[in-house]
């Protein structure tokens, strides 16, 4: 078969036009060349964007360009600048912002003894170490200096600006069940759904949580859980809450209540300042690096200038450890010391104040229900090594007041210790009690244990909390068996190289009687190359966990076996338990996955025990499509067989459209294509754009930068992006934010053109479409475009020697064929 191929562009022309159509003079207007149109049929390469890089042009022309400004790769904003030429200590000069020294200051940065403050231009080549480029082709200026001149402090006040809050937006996420069990010749059908409605509206968060069931005892019965409305206050670092809500007391018992709540939120701070750390202070004699180093892992490193310095903004690797700290200086000596460090809950940073306040109506299910509560408490860092913390809950027949203190002592560990005093007025007795607590933590570093967790708490008789002294029936409680004690201890030890642990937990609870509830649990966890097992062993006694009052073991030994089958991945499983009656449970068990992307995932087991255990097994199996999540399983024992199945995921409307998603967590981002259909996201799995060019990425982090990318892979041939990744979106708690990639959605032409008079149209002429959009000529006769017309016209403007001239051609992309997307049309401009 013949075809009528339109004459053949050499490839060396092809390139050189398309490398060489990037002056920087037209940046503003200019249009973008994605490298991928460089993939010419028949070569099995690309120009990458690193392979263009040798193109730029370095000799830019002082003026005013539209840039995304960029300090340390840190996003300070994006306008128009004005840059100009000064000279570096070399003397050659480059081309630099126009900004004063108040101005660079506002950015984030701290000049030492600034030369030529008064000046409008403000000559930052003189700073050593400086480095810039502009890249007018991206629109990108970025700046990097020595750490040492960052201000964290005005970097995260210019972060906190940038938080976005989102779109607009109704969700409902949903979740429907289905548990069919057949036992003695009966059957029993059981259904499920949960729905929970969200609406955002600026700062505002909208959240209801209602439930569904229906079986035997609830036929089609709804269940309104919870109604919230909350939003975040960035002034004070709070998180404001109006409707059914729990208290977050670390000091009090948590209940339910219909009221408002305002409460600190740790996730508006900087990362770094999350979490407690001691300062880290000292004095440098120079220029100086210094170096923090925990558990032999450097976790810091920062340049500063000579004097005092005090570092704040690290982040520790775990609740224990010391700090070592070396301060390296510019003539090679070397300053070391140790900061001691353990941590534990409660513990604040030096300074730093968090709090919470509560206030509503009870809402326990009992008869305080209706009772109006306020509910206060604050920690403050006193020092580096000591927080201190008081609460205080009030209600008509109940008070309860606590006071505590937090103490880092370095080698010795972490201590916490607290007392709350309760008083409630019964109908006929009044109660006044106290509650005594201690809690340790500490890493021994010899051996590289952890304590997490070693507490004791005391309760007096008369002690009551909030819902037991709602809920206290006199006659009863007078014969109750109290708690009086209770203990517990958590251990982690590390062996062989940090490949294995061994872990420990124990809660031990006594009673006023004397009775006792012990709960004891050891476990092993190790590897051989990809082999995994574990060992462990539980141990109970008391009536909380048998009705016998005898104590009960169970030892269980399982371990994981990985493999790959027909380029998927696959694990064999097998356990084996015993317990206390000396019964045996063997479970074999092979999973794996399927489908593109392994969207799908399966599972098979089969157990066998003696002593009337008996035999089960059963299989599962579960699919992740771009629009929901839908499971099914069947299982069997020697008297029932069960059939479950289910589906959940999400329905989206914005401005934008409607989106179905898989699932939609507290924060996500919206991706916007313009129409381009299954494009895939980076960022989600099994996440791609549907008809209107929509997708949701769930889970995105609020208050950080989070990074957003698409698949270029996966665009359509009628699609161009001039950038598929999109830094430092920082969303706001519960945001919906938009990722609007820019897509440009039609025919991609590339002109040769030609013209009667002139053997070379005017760098930077007007190519004006029909609808007015307008695009620039560039070098060699050469003009680039996407539009959504298969046909049309177009008007070319230029200035020749003062006077204006012009011509205008016309096109029909269905007369040429394209190469990969790309359409090489010759044509004549009259």
């Amino acid at each position: 078969m013949k075809h009528n191929y339109q004459k053949t562009y050499s490839l060396l022309p092809i390139f050189t036009t398309i490398l060489l159509t990037t002056f920087p003079f037209y940046i503003r207007a200019a249009d973008y060349y994605s490298p991928s149109l460089l993939n010419i049929a028949g070569m099995d390469t690309q120009l990458t964007n690193e392979d263009l890089d040798v193109f730029k042009e370095n000799d830019l022309a002082p003026g005013d360009y539209y840039v995304k400004f960029y300090i340390n790769n840190n996003h300070i904003f994006s306008k128009e600048v004005k840059f100009v030429l000064m000279p570096g200590d070399n003397g050659t000069k480059t081309l630099i912002p126009c900004f004063s020294l108040i101005e660079w200051e506002s950015f984030g940065i701290d000049f030492h003894n600034p030369q030529s403050i008064e000046q409008e231009c403000f000559n930052i080549n003189r700073i050593e170490y400086m480095k810039s480029y502009l890249d007018l082709n991206t629109s990108v200026y970025s700046l990097s200096i020595p750490q040492a001149m960052i201000n964290k402090k005005r970097i995260n006040e210019i972060e906190e600006k940038k938080w976005d809050n989102g779109i607009p937006a109704v969700f409902i996420n949903y979740s429907f069940s289905s548990f069919n069990r057949y036992e003695h010749g009966k059957f029993d059908d059981n259904y499920y759904g949960n729905i929970q409605t969200k609406v955002n509206f600026d700062a505002w968060r909208f959240r209801n949580y209602s439930t569904w069931s229906n079986n035997a005892n609830e036929k089609n019965k709804w269940n309104n859980i919870s109604n919230t409305i909350s939003r975040n206050i960035n002034v004070i670092k709070s998180e404001l809450t109006l409707g059914n809500l729990y208290t977050s007391s670390q000091l009090f018992d948590s209940f339910k209540f219909k009221g408002v709540k305002l409460a600190t939120d740790r996730q508006m701070e900087p990362y770094d300042l999350t979490n407690y750390a001691p300062s880290v202070n000292g004095i440098a004699n120079s220029e100086s690096v210094v170096t923090i180093v925990q558990n032999d892992q450097v976790i810091y490193k920062k340049s500063v200038p000579a004097g005092p310095f005090e570092i704040t903004d690290y982040y520790p690797m775990s609740n224990g450890g010391n700090l070592y700290v070396s301060v390296q200086e510019s003539n090679g000596s070397e300053v070391n010391f140790i900061v001691p460090f353990s941590s534990i809950a409660f513990l604040e940073r030096k300074g730093s104040i968090k709090y919470s306040l509560a206030s509503g109506k009870y809402d326990g299910n009992n008869k305080g229900d209706g009772t109006y509560i306020n509910e206060a408490e604050i920690y403050y860092g006193l020092t580096d090594y000591v927080t201190i913390f008081s609460g205080v809950l009030l209600a008509n027949d109940y008070q309860a007041y606590a006071f505590g203190s937090g103490f880092n002592l370095g080698n010795i560990g972490a201590i916490t210790a607290d007392i709350v005093h309760s008083k409630a007025n019964l109908t006929n007795d009044v109660l006044n009690g106290n509650a005594f607590r201690v809690n340790y933590s500490k890493r021994i570093e010899l051996t590289n244990t952890s304590v997490t967790l070693a507490g004791f708490r005391h309760f007096d008789t008369d002690f009551l909390n909030i819902n037991d002294a709602f809920s206290y029936d006199e006659k009863y409680q007078s014969n109750n068996d109290k708690l009086k004690n209770e203990y517990t201890l958590s251990l982690t030890q590390p062996i062989f190289n940090n490949s294995s642990s061994i872990n420990l937990n124990t809660v031990v609870y006594q009673y006023s009687s004397g009775n006792k509830q012990q709960s004891y649990n050891a476990g092993f966890n190790s590897n051989i190359n990809r082999i995994t097992y574990s060992i462990y062993y539980t141990y109970s006694k008391g009536q909380q966990f048998n009705h016998d009052n005898k104590s009960a073991y169970n030892l269980n030994l399982n371990m994981s076996v990985p493999f790959d089958l027909f380029d998927r991945s696959m694990h064999v499983n097998y356990g084996i338990s015993t317990d206390d009656q000396h019964r045996t449970l063997q479970t074999a068990r092979l999973s794996g996955n399927y489908g593109e992307s392994y969207r799908g995932n399966w599972d098979i087991y089969q157990s066998y025990g003696d002593k009337g255990v008996g035999y089960a097994g059963g299989l599962s199996t579960a699919y992740r499509s771009s629009y929901a999540v839908m499971n099914a399983g069947y299982a069997y024992s020697e008297h029932s067989k069960n059939l479950n199945y289910g589906i959940s995921g999400a329905f989206v409307g914005t401005q934008y459209g409607v989106v179905l998603a898989p699932s939609m967590q507290e924060t996500s981002a919206l991706i916007l294509t313009k129409g381009a259909q299954g494009v895939g996201v980076i960022n989600g799995q099994s996440v791609e754009t549907n008809s209107s060019g929509l997708a949701i990425v769930p889970g995105i982090a609020p208050y950080r930068k989070n990074t957003l990318a698409i698949d270029t892979k996966t665009l359509p041939e009628d699609t161009e992006i001039e950038n598929n990744i999109i830094n430092n979106v920082i969303p706001t708690k519960g945001a919906l934010i938009l990722a609007d990639f820019e897509a440009k959605k039609g025919y991609k032409i590339l002109f040769k053109l030609k013209h009667s008079t002139y053997k070379e149209l005017p760098v930077g002429a007007k190519a004006i479409e029909e609808d007015g959009t307008t695009h620039l000529v560039s070098n060699f006769n050469t003009l680039y475009l996407v539009t959504e017309k298969p046909t049309g016209k177009i008007k070319i403007n230029w200035k020749n020697e003062g006077v204006y001239e012009s011509c205008s051609m016309d096109y029909n992309v269905e007369h040429n064929l394209s190469n990969n997307g790309l359409y090489l049309i010759n044509s004549d401009c009259r």
